[in-house]
């Protein structure tokens, strides 16, 4: 991995959204009509006629120093959150098919394809994965939320290096 400065937590979040955006199911339809970084002003619009969305937000955070020479980790969790109509049992189901297309890549690729200098890590935290129903724009939504964790490595500029 090449040595970078500082961390680039927005990259990584950027970098998600993109994955999630590419994602098709095996008939090479997408999965998500609209991957968002932060919120979706009209969910119940886009899922209405059976799409499926999904917002990614970043959760908790962490950095530490790993060891001499300045070398630093990021840790962040990012919540995904995916969503689609409940109107009819069939566009409920729709969540399921959902969640599975979304770990399939996620699980293979341990750096979400490499789309980040600094990023060495995501995974799935465990047991994080929920299927609920969610308000949005006054109605009941079919949900599937779960948490990935990403860590970026970055070096402090040496010297100085970290400071006593």
């Amino acid at each position: 991995m090449p040595a970078t400065l500082a961390p680039d937590t927005l990259a990584v979040g950027d970098a998600l959204v993109a994955y999630l955006t590419a994602l098709r199911y095996p008939d090479t339809t997408l999965v998500y009509k609209i991957a968002q970084m932060e919120l979706i002003m009209d969910v119940v619009t886009q899922i209405s006629d059976g799409g499926v969305v999904v917002e990614v937000y970043g959760n908790a955070d962490d950095s530490a120093r790993r060891g001499f020479g300045g070398r630093i980790w990021d840790e962040q969790d990012w919540y995904i959150l995916s969503m689609c109509s409940l109107e009819t049992p069939t566009l409920a189901r729709q969540i399921y098919k959902a969640r599975d297309q979304l770990v399939i890549p996620i699980q293979t690729h341990a750096t979400l394809g490499g789309s980040v200098n600094n990023l060495f890590h995501a995974e799935f935290k465990s047991k994080s994965g929920r299927f609920w129903q969610v308000v949005r724009n006054g109605q009941n939504v079919k949900a599937h939320l779960i948490t990935l964790t990403t860590k970026q490595e970055w070096t402090v500029v040496t010297p100085p290096g970290v400071i006593s």
